[in-house]
This record gives structure tokens, sequence and C-alpha cells, in this order.
């Protein structure tokens, strides 16, 4: 069954890497090769014929339930306007101070799964199950696309999201019915209402919520971070460790009782009997998270452990692991978008293989190696998906899962049913126990997040690295008897600490980030960093800073800047600055607007040059002598290999454009121009273009943004002047090469799949 369940998985895998739902003219005579090999082996190799047969199930299942979820998306019509919408709302809301994010059913005037934000605090409460009418806008689901970033399209595929929006103030938003029918999303509803009673001012009663309910919007960022950065956040909110743990419970407890009784394990055995009541429990726990997809797949897989018990079927453990792997896929393909996918049915494998090692060693040794196994097995997936990793979290796990697991999660329920009972004061008491326990385990859990080579980072280049590096731990677990645990070593070192290809001199590689409206673009030379202007920040909290450049810095292993500039005062240019400087260094800061940056900053003038491994920078704009203030007084930086060069503009326009044709004509000429102001029509002059002459223009801009950048008129002036011109809200993040020769690759383009946004002029 195990080997099924791999090759369906394998086919399910294979048709998420395709950059299309449609099956190409190659894939259909594949998949005919494939059918005729099935037949030929039918007979004499059936179970390699069942193989084949299995992964082409796979491989079709998913390319059906992908192309359901792609058909659902929304209307063109309907999407960038103001719109009427009529339908109900599912799932728990998700409340901060500033908006309210929650899942609309649409009915009317279509059928679709809209993930909507109300923004403020004038509104109406809302509850799970009503059925309202909206005014919303919408748009197609969008995500920026970077190195090191979040795939924000993903996780809307993943989560079957048709599209994105917000609702407007209107007067016709009001509520049509109020839901009558009992339903698990009202009582959770109910609950989280009853508990932030006594939750509100407990230290981590975001997370006691998260553990009771599954709602993690309560959870503070300081919490979060605490928890990433020793990859304990698995903890940290419902997740199948406590599912399999509570029902575990409930299991032995059950059986313990029932053993007591002789009459009872005569008609039934004290196990079978167990098992109902730890389906029961899981069934239970799921449902009080909202059975989302990761709790649903936990529930799968305890359910099978159980239900073979209760079948009295004497599966082999790894039969079992197969069945459940197996029916998660069945029920949801999309699942393998999940890294608690991967992570979950990962962690089982390996305590599967830890279980059955050192089996003459006493329960507590064994009990922490299958611990000690987990942390460092899971080490490469982590770094995998999260570009990071904590080296100290062995150490953090190894007594956080015990503080979860027998202290923190069972009180949080427990006071759960005391504050539903109106045990008001044994409610307290629980909630303060189990929020004490985690404030002593914070103290240790920031004691190893101070140490400074704790967090360490990983830069993706291919799957074959993540196979090696996987590879390479399950070599170093294996039996000593084996003896190869010095080859895991060998492939370690191979892996983690090859030689990454450094820029020769006189080349520049100049990476324009995908930030949506806004500006952030990095310059590195051989030895030097500048990153020029950081994108916007939100009042939400949301900035460009921790969600795009942090993480691509890290994931690029770059430790500091040796400079910031900083063009302008906007908002889209300067937000994201305190998040930089908060997770890096930065040599020196140059900027139009030193008084609106808290760190020492010199201000940038026309004039300042300086060299970096054989690469020219200048800085055209401003001058003192112009007088220019706002999007006029940006700094303007050329970068100027041997043969190319660049020129960053910042949001500068007509007034600056003319002032830069009538004083630095002769050093304007560029092969790749930065568009001055996203492309506005305040921009972009005719003179200017002929004075810098560029082959190429990268366009910084949002997707559907509020302000039509860029303007058809310039992009149509553009093409006038037989200039290529190239936007991240259509490519990505933008990697530009000057070397010997240009090279310039597009992130969205290299990493298309099927789920992402269309964009023709990839």
């Amino acid at each position: 069954m195990l080997i099924y369940a791999l090759n369906f998985l394998l086919g399910i895998v294979v048709f998420s890497l395709k950059n299309t739902t449609q099956i190409t003219s190659f894939e259909w005579g594949l998949f005919l090769v494939l059918i005729l090999s099935f037949f030929a082996l039918f007979k004499r190799h059936k179970p390699l014929s069942f193989n084949i047969a299995v992964f082409l199930l796979g491989f079709a299942w998913m390319s059906l339930f992908s192309s359901q979820i792609i058909n659902a998306q929304v209307p063109n019509i309907h999407l960038n306007k103001p719109l009427l919408v009529q339908g109900k709302i599912s799932q728990l809301p998700e409340q901060t101070h500033k908006k309210t994010k929650f899942i609309f059913e649409a009915q009317t005037p279509f059928k679709g799964r809209l993930k909507l934000s109300w923004y403020g605090t004038n509104y109406p409460p809302l509850k799970t199950g009503d059925t309202w009418q909206l005014l919303v806008k919408l748009k197609r689901n969008n995500g920026y696309q970077n190195l090191g970033g979040f795939d924000y399209e993903k996780w809307l595929f993943y989560k079957q999201i048709n599209a994105t929006g917000y609702v407007r103030s209107s007067d016709s938003n009001h509520r049509l019915e109020e839901n009558q029918t009992l339903s698990i999303d009202q009582l959770r509803q109910e609950t989280r209402r009853s508990l932030r009673v006594f939750l509100k001012d407990l230290n981590f009663g975001g997370v006691i919520n998260a553990l009771i309910i599954g709602d993690r919007s309560f959870i503070t960022d300081s919490h979060w971070e605490l928890f990433q950065s020793t990859n304990t956040t698995h903890l940290s909110v419902i997740s199948g460790l406590h599912i399999g743990l509570i029902s575990g419970l409930v299991f032995l407890l059950t059986a313990f009782i029932w053993k007591r009784c002789a009459p009872c394990t005569l008609r039934i055995p004290a196990q079978v009997m167990g098992s109902y009541f730890g389906i029961l429990s899981a069934l239970l726990y799921a449902l009080i998270a909202g059975f989302s997809i990761p709790t649903g797949r936990a529930f799968i897989m305890a359910s099978v452990v159980f239900i073979s018990i209760i079948l009295r079927r004497h599966h082999n453990v790894w039969q079992l692991y197969g069945i459940a792997l197996l029916l998660t896929l069945m029920v949801n393909p999309v699942s393998i978008f999940s890294v608690g996918f991967w992570l979950s049915f990962y962690v089982v494998a390996v305590i599967i293989y830890g279980a059955g090692q050192h089996r003459d060693k006493s329960w507590i040794y064994r009990l922490i190696y299958i611990q000690l196994l987990i942390t460092l097995s899971t080490i490469p997936l982590i770094a995998w998906f999260f570009n990071t990793g904590s080296i100290l979290s062995p150490i953090a796990n190894l007594v956080a899962i015990p503080v979860f697991s027998f202290i923190t999660t069972p009180l949080s329920l427990i006071g759960a049913l005391f504050a539903l009972s109106n045990l008001t004061y044994l409610a307290e008491i629980s909630f303060e126990i189990s929020s004490q326990s985690l404030i002593a385990l914070s103290y240790l859990l920031d004691y190893l997040k101070n140490f400074s080579f704790n967090l360490w980072h990983y830069t993706q280049s291919s799957s074959v690295d993540l196979i090696l590096f996987i590879s390479a731990i399950f070599i170093a677990i294996l039996p000593k008897e084996l003896k190869l645990r010095r080859l895991s070593l060998l492939i370690l070192v191979l892996t983690l600490f090859s030689p990454t290809p450094k820029l020769s001199n006189n080349s520049a590689l100049i990476t324009v980030l995908d930030i949506g409206q806004g500006l952030s673009t990095l310059v590195q030379t051989r030895n030097h960093i500048l990153l020029f202007d950081t994108g916007a920040a939100y009042p939400s909290g949301f900035n460009m800073g921790n969600s795009v450049i942090n993480p691509y810095l890290k994931t690029k292993q770059i430790k500091y800047l040796d400079k910031i500039i900083i063009s302008h005062g906007d908002n889209d240019h300067i937000g994201g600055l305190k998040s930089v400087l908060g997770e890096f260094n930065a040599l020196e800061i140059l900027t139009s607007v030193p008084d609106k940056i808290t760190q020492t900053a010199l201000r940038c003038n026309s004039g300042q040059t300086w060299q970096w491994d054989g690469v020219l920078f200048e800085i055209l704009n401003p001058s003192e002598n112009a007088n220019f203030k706002g999007n006029n007084a940006s700094c303007v930086l050329k970068v100027s290999t041997r043969k190319y060069s660049i020129l960053l503009t910042g949001d500068i326009e007509k007034k600056a454009e003319k002032y830069l044709v009538k004083t630095h004509k002769n050093k304007l000429d560029s092969t790749i121009m930065l568009s001055p102001h996203h492309g506005s029509k305040t921009s972009s002059t005719t003179a200017f273009l002929n004075a810098v002459s560029p082959d190429i223009i990268i366009i910084s801009s949002g997707f559907k943004n509020r302000f039509n950048h860029p303007a058809k008129t310039i992009t149509d002036r553009y093409n006038d002047h037989n200039i290529q011109s190239i936007n991240t809200n259509c490519a990505g993040q933008i990697e530009i090469g000057l070397a010997d020769e240009i090279t310039i690759s597009k992130y969205r383009k290299k990493h298309q799949r099927f789920y992402m946004r269309q964009c023709e002029t990839l």
C-alpha cells in the first residue's frame, strides 16, 4: 500500500510542476507509452503495472481537481470595479483592531469563494453563517513573486480562493438573514467570544486561544517571531501533534478505565473501546479547529490507526501510513502545496523509523532519542521551505514539546470546558497556569533566540539539493553498525558549503524586486551591495521590508549593506526602511530626505561618485542649485560597468527631467533605465528619453494599481522609441546582469506554475 500511495503522490507532484493545466502533445504521447506499458506488463509484472496505473491516476486526479478550482475563478467582468454581491460568511472571521478578514461564499451574481477584508471599526458584528449583501471590489488572485518570498498565489490556490478584495463603505452593506441553524463555526465563534473574557489580559492569551479553537488572529507578532526563531511554531497552534496527543491520551485513559470492568472487556476489548473514543476525540478536536485542511489531515491519520484496531486488522505500521497518505491525497490533492502536508507525513515517517530503534533502551531514552531525531530530520525541509533554520531548535523542542503536550494544551482545553460550564474560578486557574507555563518557556526560547549563531539561512538552488540534504540526514541517523555516517558529512559539505559563484570585477547584478506599487532595487558588485529604496509600509503593519526585502537578502546570504539610498520620502520608497535596518546593518545611508530617517543619513547631491570593484556609481540628482522638493528631489543614481549602464530614477517628473537634460545630458546615456515615477503621465518626457536612449526600461508598479501606472501614453511612447519595457507586475522580480553581455531573468516566467496569474507579456 505504501508503494502505491507514493506513486499516487508522484503523479500529483509531477502535475503540480506544470505551468498549465492543459496536457501537451508530448504528455499525451508519454501517457500512451505508460498505458501500453501497463497492458504489456500486466500478466507477468502486476506490481509494476499497477504502480504505473496508480501514477497515472494521481496525475489525472490532480488535473481534474486543479481544473475545477481554476475554472471557478471569478469572471473578469466582475473584477476591479464596485460590485454588489450576496452570499454567506463562512469560517471564523479573523478580527484585528483595524480590520476583519473573512471568507465569503458568494451566491449572486456569481458563485465563488472570496477572501475579503473589511477595514476600520465602523461595521456591524460579522457572524459565520449569516447571509449578507456587500459592496465589494475584487481582483484576480495575485502575489509578489520574489526569491525567498511567500508565494501568496499558491496559498490562495491551496485554500481554493477564487478572488480577493475588500468591502467598500456603502449603505448597501447589510445583513439579509441571520443564521438560525446550529453549526460548528457558530459554536467556535461563541466560544471565542466567551474565552476573550478570560484570555484578553493573559500574556500568552492569543496562543491559548489558538490551541483551543485554532484561531491565530490574536497571537502577537513578538510571540510569532519567538516561535519562528526557534522552530517551535508548530506547537503554538492546533496541529497534527496536538490532535494525535489528545486522541492518544483519550485512547489510553478509556482503555485503562474499561479494563477495570471485566464484563465490559468480554463484550468489547479495551483497546477497541479506546479506539472509538480516540476517533471521537480526534473528530471533536478537529471540528473545534474548524476542520481546516491540516486538522482534517491529522484526523485521517489518527482514524486510520484507530479503525485498524477496531477492525482488528493487524496491518504493518507502514501499510497504515500508506493508507493515511492515500486517503489524504484523494480527499484533497492540492494538500501538496501546504508545508504542513510535507512536514506532518515526513515527521510521522521519522517517528515510525525512530520507534524501531534502540528497543533495548529505557522508554525515557527512546522518547528523547525520537524527539531529537525529529528535530534533526526536519532541518532540511524547514530550511527549504522557510530558507532559514534554528541550530538550537533541538534544545528548544526538547523542552517545548513536553511543556505544550502535557501542561499548556491539556490545561487550555480543560480551562475552556470550565469556562463554558460557568466554572469561572477553575477556568481562571487553568488558563493562568497554562499562560505561566508559556511565560517560563519563553525565557528559554528567548535566551536561545539571542545567540548570534542560532539562525542560519539557506539558499535554494534545485530540488536535487533538497534530496541530497535529506539523504545526508537519513544516512547520519542510520544504525552505526552500517558505518555510513561519514558519508553523510561529505554530502552535507557538498550541499551546504559548495562555493557560491561571485561576480567578476567590472560587472554588476541589479535586482528589481516585485513589491507592488513602489520601488526597491538591489545593486551588487563583487564585494559590495547597495539597496536603492525599500518599498511601502501599510497601516496594518505589513511592509515590504519584512515581507520581501529581508527574506530576499537572507536567502542570498547577505549579512549587511554597504549603502542604502532612499530616493525620496514617499511611503512606497521609504516605508520598509525601518524593518530592513532592524535586520541588517547599513554602513551608510544617502537620501534626499535625511530628516525623515532616524539613523544618521547623508544628503545625496549631484556630483557624488564612488567606485566598487571596477563599477562606477554617480549621483546625478538632486542638485543644490535646483531647489527641488518631493518627487523631483529624488536621488538619481547611474551605475556603469565597462560596457553597460543602468539609470535608477526614483520618482522624478518633468521638471527634474528637463533639468537633467540641460545639466547632465552627456551623462544620461544608459543601456537600461528604471522608469521614472513608475511610468506616470508626469514623467518620461520625449526629451529625457532621447537623452538617456535606453534599450530597456524596467517598470516597477503594482498589479491593477489605483494610479493606473504605467500610463498607456507612456508605454506607447516607449514603443515609439523602440524601447523594450518589462514590468514587475507581470514579470515578478527582475534580475539584470551587466557583464560581458546583458542577461535578464524574470522570476515569474522562470517559476511559472498553472495556479499562478498568467501574464501575456512574459
